[in-house]
């Protein structure tokens, strides 16, 4: 989707035109396939989008115009039945590239965590292991739905928590990689009917200004971005 002002969006092409792996998925099937897509790097000239499928594993799909061709996807981090969910990118300044992602408790068994781990500057795979960087379970259960920034030599990542409807929109901050993160509650429902300020991200203009989109759950209409 394309837009100029966050507020009216055109429809320009489709990053996938079918689900991976495609003999699995000959038949439609409920809460399975593409989990929260993330499109927040562009890198080296081109635009990637990281997707988890908590049935096997975290992919990722890459293209120089977002109107397509997109190329066909690349397995970054294998988990079948594992319930990697809500990666997220990020290309440091110093060379070296890491992915955020969280867990889906109906797979995994665990949820209310994130990790970091490092990937080949290519985007296509993680190396080395993963690392703890937030557990939420005391205080910010539910925390998932990272989103990966670096902004004046500190690292940033901004999680819902709490749960769809309920929840919170936490920001994590620290001068390492992977941590320790400090963590604030950012936005709230507070006494507006707006309930659970859940998954989003940052939109930064060239005028300087930053803009937080995110989804709120309005039960039979279904996820509406504000």
């Amino acid at each position: 989707m394309h837009s100029r002002d966050l507020v009216n969006w055109e429809l320009i092409g489709h990053a996938l035109d079918r689900v991976y792996p495609e003999k699995h998925f000959r038949t439609p099937q409920h809460m399975k396939g593409v989990w929260a897509p993330c499109i927040l790097c562009h890198h080296d000239g081109e635009f990637y989008i990281y997707r988890g499928d908590p049935d096997f594993g975290i992919y990722m799909v890459k293209a120089k115009d977002p109107r397509g061709p997109w190329e066909l996807p690349v397995l970054v981090k294998e988990g079948r039945g594992a319930g990697l969910i809500d990666p997220s990118p990020l290309w440091d300044d110093d060379g070296r590239a890491y992915l955020a992602h969280a867990f889906a408790g109906s797979r995994a068994g665990i949820k209310s965590l994130l990790v970091v781990q490092e990937m080949k500057l290519d985007g296509t795979a993680v190396i080395g292991q993963p690392a703890l960087v937030f557990d939420g379970h005391d205080g910010h259960r539910t925390v998932e739905g990272p989103k990966f920034y670096k902004r004046g030599g500190m690292y940033y990542i901004l999680a819902p928590a709490g749960g769809v409807t309920e929840g919170w929109q936490l920001a994590l901050r620290s001068k390492n990689v992977i941590g320790p993160y400090e963590a604030q509650v950012v936005m709230h429902q507070g006494t507006t009917d707006i309930n659970g300020p859940h998954q989003g991200g940052l939109v930064e203009l060239d005028s300087g200004e930053s803009w937080f989109t995110h989804f709120q759950d309005l039960g039979p209409y279904g996820r509406v971005y504000t």
